[in-house]
């Protein structure tokens, strides 16, 4: 089970653009908490300032600016192994995605764990071979270390950007197994969404706003239900071990 995914009660800050809509800029609340950048599509020069419309010309050279910083992860990284292991990675407080794949028979566990070595919730709780992504570090305030990996067969662990998540686009979208869905455009106004599940075992899907999270679904076996989506949902998180499918009306 993706522990992380269905732990306590917190508020996800988000800000994200989508067509049409940009929630406001900067990558921190009013009360000066970091909040995630789902997206940014705003242009940017390669200095990674924000490009401006031109006007007239400056009476003195303007002062080269300081380069932004690149993000902890930029782009995709896969890290491989087998049987149990301590993963260290580089520090984060960033929230980020996991892809991990196992093949083996026995416990499949992967637990986060920050600086000092204190264990997080656990991402990933399964029996045999998994195949899933997740969301890590999600939680206000925690800070990324490295991963307790427990089990018996091969592993790979790949770290994303929250901005690779998949895209959900249309009305319909499907899967099976563990996944994250990026809403574009975010819901607006009244929108349900029908979902369907095949599986055996925990089917829970929580919905993300910029600054809310809702379980929508928290069942086990086979599902068919109508749920509300939340209004300006940007974010959702799936829990499975069979094929499903939503489609919003």
């Amino acid at each position: 089970m993706a522990g992380g995914i269905v732990g306590g009660v917190f508020v996800l800050f988000l800000v994200f653009a989508v067509v049409g809509m940009l929630s406001g800029p900067g990558g921190r609340s009013a009360n000066g908490r970091d909040r995630l950048v789902v997206a940014d599509r705003t242009p940017t020069s390669s200095t990674g300032q924000e490009e401006t419309s031109a006007s007239a010309a400056p009476e003195e050279p303007t002062p080269t600016p300081t380069p932004t910083p690149s993000p902890t992860v930029a782009e995709p990284r896969t890290y491989r192994g087998a049987g149990d292991k301590v993963l260290k990675v580089k520090e984060t407080e960033d929230i980020l995605l996991a892809m991990l794949t196992h093949r083996g028979g026995s416990n499949f566990i992967v637990n986060p764990i920050d600086p000092g070595g204190a264990e997080q919730a656990s991402i990933v709780n399964e029996i045999g071979a998994y195949n899933g992504t997740v969301i890590v570090n999600e939680d206000n305030g925690k800070v990324l270390r490295g991963f307790k990996i427990k089990a018996d067969g091969a592993w790979t662990l790949t770290l994303k950007p929250l901005t690779m998540a998949r895209e959900w686009g249309g009305d319909r979208v499907s899967g099976r197994g563990d996944e994250v869905l990026l809403l574009s455009p975010a819901a607006s106004g009244l929108t349900t969404v029908k979902a369907n599940h095949s599986g055996s075992s925990n089917f829970i899907v929580n919905s993300y706003a910029e600054q809310s999270r809702e379980n929508l679904v928290n069942e086990i076996g086979s599902y068919r239900g109508e749920v509300l989506l939340p209004d300006g949902t940007v974010l959702v998180t799936v829990h499975a071990d069979g094929k499903w499918t939503f489609t919003k009306s």
